[in-house]
């Protein structure tokens, strides 16, 4: 019995040091990962914020609206404005990835179709900025959508064998 106790305080001590270990590594990541995607962020939706939960998972969005500063949960947010922050998101992490020296290849496919007018603009700045960085493939069914990109777009023929 006293061994099962030592035993057991021992287990508790090492599941707090582990613990502990995770809570820093994930502070030394979620930091800067944080400042990428604000960059981007402000770009989207300039003066808002978005937090990164302990599972490096996207948490409320801040932003300014009509009545001031409007919070919500990242699900209560439109299907385009969650997929707008799923792109968001990749660059930063790609941004990551350049910081650490490995290089970085995004593909978007048919990305950002559920995005109106005016918020498929605010994105092309952002993917502008990212494509000063990282190469950045575009698929798209839409084209026209796209030709204000500043690069010639390319058909990509439909063959069958």
């Amino acid at each position: 019995s006293a061994e099962l106790a030592r035993r057991a305080t021992a287990l508790d001590h090492l599941l707090g040091l582990l613990k502990g270990k995770r809570r820093g590594l994930t502070l030394r990541l979620q930091a800067p990962l944080q400042k990428h995607l604000n960059r981007y962020l402000q770009l989207l939706f300039p003066g808002a914020s978005l937090e990164i939960d302990e599972n490096l998972s996207p948490g409320p969005l801040t932003r300014p609206g009509a009545r001031g500063q409007e919070s919500g949960d990242f699900e209560a947010l439109s299907f385009g404005a969650r997929e707008q922050m799923g792109v968001i998101s990749r660059l930063a992490y790609a941004d990551l990835l350049k910081e650490a020296g490995r290089p970085t290849l995004i593909i978007l496919d048919d990305a950002l179709v559920h995005s109106d007018e005016g918020r498929l603009a605010q994105m092309k700045r952002v993917l502008f900025d990212a494509a000063t960085r990282h190469q950045i493939l575009l698929f798209s069914c839409h084209p026209e959508d796209w030709r204000d990109l500043g690069v010639a777009p390319r058909a990509i023929a439909n063959r069958r064998s």
